[in-house]
């Protein structure tokens, strides 16, 4: 038998980048929006090909880490994510790199 978690969020809708860091951290979940106690809209999950600013990059040195008016970019491959800027791979423990907004 399956198991299945529960995440609420209360009052908003999650934004495109919310469920493209959900897809990569959960690809196989489901989105239930709720309104008047009924479910209005089912969204499974699609894994994006990229994603912008709302992944941190883990190498110290990358330019995505210094004072520079840099947004991070990442492409998402099969086991993870890689930096556009200076190719680290990140395949483990994605939710840790979640970037601070």
């Amino acid at each position: 038998m399956g198991h299945k978690d529960i995440v609420k969020v209360e009052d908003r809708e999650l934004s495109q980048d919310e469920v493209d860091v959900l897809s990569l951290i959960a690809p196989e979940a489901t989105i239930n929006i709720i309104r008047e106690y009924e479910v209005a809209e089912k969204q499974y999950l699609e894994r994006p090909e990229r994603v912008v600013g709302v992944l941190s990059c883990p190498n110290h040195n990358c330019i995505t880490n210094e004072n520079e008016p840099v947004e991070t970019k990442f492409d998402v491959l099969d086991d993870g994510v890689r930096c556009e800027y200076c190719e680290t791979i990140v395949r483990d423990d994605l939710a840790a790199h979640i970037a601070a907004e």
